[in-house]
């Protein structure tokens, strides 16, 4: 390559939502850069807009858009989004010089060392806000000299290289100022040492020029930290416009007589209104608990945007079963129940066309539980947006027989089982993001994980391109959906809905519970105490039930394949079809 060639650097558009949205570090060719917010994309006049009335709704948004593409990304005039180069200090893989890169020193090239043309790698350590969501380099000139006599001030002559001596970890690096000689370990390097130091936070992500007085303390990360960034994303199927329960129970809501107090203040009000309302009409009570507090609150929680989505879509696959007209994007099929459908499970919808839009509404940093930065902040006399990107493809809703599933969540040792996960809920950094624990939620999680690794090898779609949405917003409303998309607008193949047909869905079914029924590494899998992050699974590894990160909106969490095939004192919800499919193996060997 010439010494000034542009390196041409791109990402899939659906990237620009997730992984790498607003706020994400974007590996690209041994370079390191942070996606920007919003506010920093090209104008609405390259922008490509999406449609989706519904999701724009809830995110209480004017507009979605998608970034501009280009099939020649390499053209001069090719409309891109621009990306900081984060962290900005870089060292020599030559020399080990430490550059403090600018946007000034940009060029489009990879950066190369002033001293002696090696190639500039980024530093391996940045520093974050601990409750603001703040990024930023870690300071090294001050750090380096906080060690030494106070009076170097020279910032351009550090060199991150080993110790000398026989040392390990952190402590076998370390950065030293070739002017005064001042060395100081990596293994100095920590949050509680930089607040000692008297480092905080500057209040800036890395792409803004001016930065507040934020003073909050900081905390040291790896750049490939998964703590560095939470995105936050919701997506929504296209959808025909269906009268759903959940607008005649938000009607319900606002004609009660205690609604006017309830939405002046009145908190005392209301748990008798919600109990009152869930005996008259037959509602759960949580499900009127969370629409009470929807519809009193200006800024609505993630997770009850969530369930009101998904309540809807729901809703929709119901209309589709009793035979409602499709709309261009929502093209389905029904495969009603019959004698060889496995037993708990009812009808199927075959979606031979749908179409999903993902926006992205913000990040946080360090922990699930800091402030939110919104993926395009809001301005006075603007039209509000989100980015977003919109998906192609097909896909099968399966649904559970309601009665079939609530008496088998009422066994004892069902019970027992989601609350050791619910309690660990609670006390996990994490709980707030996900699914509330419930028996029925475990069982149709289970399912959706089980059945997508067995699809991934009939169907033709890859493992990670396979993802689930899980229904189990109120009482009887249980059904899980497995699809796929692509940002083609001719969407898939059909390779997946024509494995939820009666010819194929059964053998599916039955393959996917035999894999899940006993795991390579059991009985450690099934016997051991609660796994994975804050014992928020039970009986789920690698090698029976965890799924690609790109396929499970639950971070792979709140999985029991015992909830499917059964545990020490109860029954699985599959147990009779295991059973005789397992007696009918037997039978054809003798």
């Amino acid at each position: 390559m010439a010494k000034n060639d542009k390196v041409i650097r791109t990402i899939r558009l659906s990237e620009t939502v997730s992984p790498f949205g607003p706020g994400a570090l974007v590996d690209i060719l041994g370079e390191s850069f942070m996606a920007m917010t919003g506010d920093e994309w090209p104008p609405a006049s390259v922008r490509n807009s999406v449609s989706c009335d519904r999701l724009a709704a809830k995110l209480r948004v004017d507009e979605l858009w998608a970034a501009p593409s280009s099939g020649e990304p390499d053209a001069p005039k090719t409309p891109g989004l621009e990306f900081a180069r984060f962290p900005a200090w870089l060292f020599c893989q030559e020399c080990r010089r430490m550059t403090r890169w600018t946007r000034m020193m940009e060029s489009g090239s990879t950066p190369k060392c002033p001293d002696c043309e090696g190639r500039l790698v980024p530093m391996r350590f940045v520093t974050v806000c601990a409750t603001k969501s703040h990024a930023d380099d870690v300071p090294w000139p001050d750090w380096v000299h906080r060690a030494g006599s106070g009076t170097c001030d020279r910032k351009d002559r550090l060199r991150f290289h080993p110790s000398k001596g026989a040392r390990e970890g952190l402590s076998a690096l370390q950065v030293s100022c070739d002017a005064c000689k001042t060395t100081r370990s990596l293994g100095d390097l920590r949050g509680d040492v930089l607040v000692r130091d008297g480092f905080t936070c500057r209040g800036k992500q890395p792409w803004e020029r001016e930065w507040g007085n934020c003073g909050k303390p900081l905390e040291v990360l790896q750049r490939g930290a998964t703590s560095l960034y939470f995105g936050e994303v919701v997506s929504a199927i296209d959808i025909p416009e269906v009268e759903g329960r959940e607008a005649e129970l938000d009607e319900i809501i606002l004609k009660h007589p205690f609604w006017p107090a309830v939405q002046n203040g009145y908190a005392d009000l209301v748990d008798p209104m919600v109990t009152e309302l869930a005996n008259a009409h037959g509602h759960p009570e949580e499900t009127v608990r969370h629409r009470v507090r929807a519809l009193t609150s200006d800024e609505p929680t993630l997770q009850d945007t969530k369930r009101s989505l998904l309540s809807e879509e729901f809703e929709a696959f119901v209309a589709a079963i009793s035979g409602s007209a499709p709309a261009e994007d929502f093209v389905t099929r029904v495969e009603r129940r019959s004698e060889r459908t496995p037993a708990g499970l009812g009808d199927v919808v075959l979606v031979d066309r749908l179409r999903e839009v993902r926006a992205t509404i913000g990040f946080r940093r360090y922990t699930p539980e800091a402030q939110l930065v919104p993926s395009v902040p809001k301005r006075p006399m603007e039209r509000s947006w989100y980015p977003a990107v919109e998906g192609y493809g097909e896909g099968i809703f399966i649904t559970f027989d309601s009665a079939a599933v609530d008496v088998w969540a009422a066994q004892d040792g069902v019970q027992r089982r989601a609350d050791r996960i619910e309690s660990n809920q609670e006390g996990s950094m994490l709980g707030s993001r996900l699914h509330e624990t419930s028996p029925p939620f475990l069982l149709l999680h289970a399912f959706a994980h089980a059945i997508m690794r067995e699809l991934a090898f009939v169907s033709g779609y890859s493992a990670p391109s396979l993802r689930e949405r899980i229904y189990c917003e109120s009482t009887g409303d249980y059904g899980v959906f497995i699809y796929t998309t692509s940002t083609d607008v001719e969407g898939t193949l059909g390779g997946l809905a024509r494995q939820g047909e009666a010819d194929y869905l059964t053998g599916v079914v039955l393959r996917s519970l035999e894999q899940v029924a006993w795991c390579a590494n059991d009985p450690v899998c099934s016997e051991s105490d609660p796994q994975s992050i804050d014992g928020l699974n039970l009986a789920a590894c690698h090698a029976c039930l965890l799924a690609p990160e790109t396929s499970c909106e639950s971070f792979n969490l709140l999985l029991d394949r015992a909830m499917l095939v059964g545990g020490d004192g109860f029954d699985g919800y599959f147990q009779d079809v295991i059973d005789s499919a397992l007696d009918v193996s037997v039978s054809a060997m003798g």
